[in-house]
């Protein structure tokens, strides 16, 4: 009672259970045909039983051969590591995922700063300020005033033609401003 107890069979379906007794008895009759060579045939027939053979040894045990061989391999070449081994693994794993979260947090917290920083700043670069400064010095060179300076802030937004305007700045000026 005690094998059952610590291997419990597991349910049967019945179209597995008997394709599974089929498979193990037609595959070997199968290779002993003629023509009795070693081709795609064979490989595929000897795969089909070992799978049948397999099925119906764990559907009688409750354990597959392949389940036998790899614990009977395990126990012979001690696979299984020491438990300060897997304490030091379990360790790295965790170390490598908090890296990832706080790397991808960063990069998300990067994205959302570059994206609000672009929406504040409304497209312009760092130096904003010294090309705005450098504009009104020479309006007040020509004689322009703060109200004008403004009005024609106001009008640049409304029409979009701060885009157009530093289009045709490059073909407007002279080559005597440019040096």
């Amino acid at each position: 009672m005690s094998q059952e107890d610590a291997h419990p069979l597991p349910p049967r379906n019945a179209f597995i259970h008997n394709s599974a007794i089929a498979g193990a008895i037609i595959a070997p009759i199968a290779m002993a045909l003629p023509p009795r060579k070693v081709d795609i045939r064979f490989f595929v027939l000897a795969g089909a039983f070992s799978l049948a053979t397999n099925q119906l040894a764990y559907e009688y045990t409750g354990q597959s051969i392949y389940g036998r061989f790899g614990s009977r391999m395990g126990s012979m070449f001690g696979t299984d590591l020491p438990e300060g081994a897997k304490r030091t693994q379990q360790l790295l794993r965790e170390q490598r995922e908090r890296q990832a979260a706080e790397k991808k947090s960063e990069e998300e917290k990067k994205g959302l700063a570059k994206v609000l920083n672009d929406t504040w700043m409304g497209g312009e670069s760092e130096d904003w300020r010294e090309k705005r400064a450098e504009e009104h010095r020479k309006k007040f060179a020509e004689g322009k005033g703060f109200g004008d300076i403004i009005m024609e802030q106001v009008a640049e937004v409304f029409s979009g033609s701060d885009k157009k305007k530093q289009d045709g700045e490059g073909s407007s000026t002279p080559p005597t401003e440019k040096k």
